[in-house]
């Protein structure tokens, strides 16, 4: 190789492609064994991570309906087992054909002598019409009916997780509860008191 003085060299970056040249200080472009110094490099053009972060976004989204799922599960457990022990377990395989579920039962949500799937679906035909029903009636409700209400509700809405905070810090209803209602008097002015 020919020994070459001071030179520049000179880039010109893309997103796919890079060209690039030497030339001495005059401009005056370079050789080395009869060939310029210069020339271009393409290569696939760079993707944005955007298919990534919708796809890590989704799996968080997920993760978190899950937990919150868990939570009200956890918080509704003790009363709905002592009304119905295999409340949860028929919920969890209602998406089963019957001769796939651990419990042989034809119904999915109640299994009641006096209530079963087809009387709720009767009674409520949507889950808005049982939700309405929840909100508009003065009658005291099965508690597994309260259940899949909220559990419709906060299904795909929202997160109770804060900073520093985790489901496994959670102890108990009412702390959760007292925390809604000072966040309500202090960012809305809403006094909201529920003795039940």
């Amino acid at each position: 190789m020919k020994k070459i003085g001071e030179y520049y060299l000179g880039l010109d970056v893309g997103t796919d492609s890079v060209g690039w040249s030497v030339t001495d200080q005059n401009y005056n472009l370079q050789k080395n064994h009869g060939k310029s110094l210069w020339g271009v490099r393409l290569f696939e053009a760079g993707k944005t991570a955007e298919e990534r972060r919708l796809h890590r976004s989704a799996r968080r989204r997920q993760q978190r309906k899950v937990q919150r799922i868990k939570l009200i599960q956890e918080l509704f457990a003790e009363e709905i087992c002592q009304v119905d022990p295999g409340f949860f377990q028929r919920l969890e395989e209602s998406k089963f054909q019957q001769e796939d579920k651990l419990v042989n039962q034809p119904n999915s949500l109640f299994n009641d002598d006096n209530f079963n799937d087809k009387d709720y679906h009767e009674t409520y035909p949507t889950i808005y019409h049982l939700r309405k029903a929840l909100l508009e009636s003065d009658k005291e409700f099965d508690i597994r009916l309260i259940y899949l209400a909220v559990h419709h509700i906060i299904k795909n809405r929202g997160h109770f997780l804060f900073e520093g905070r985790t489901i496994e810090n959670i102890s108990s209803f009412r702390d959760v509860f007292e925390d809604l209602c000072l966040y309500l008097n202090d960012e809305l002015d809403i006094e909201f008191e529920c003795n039940k």
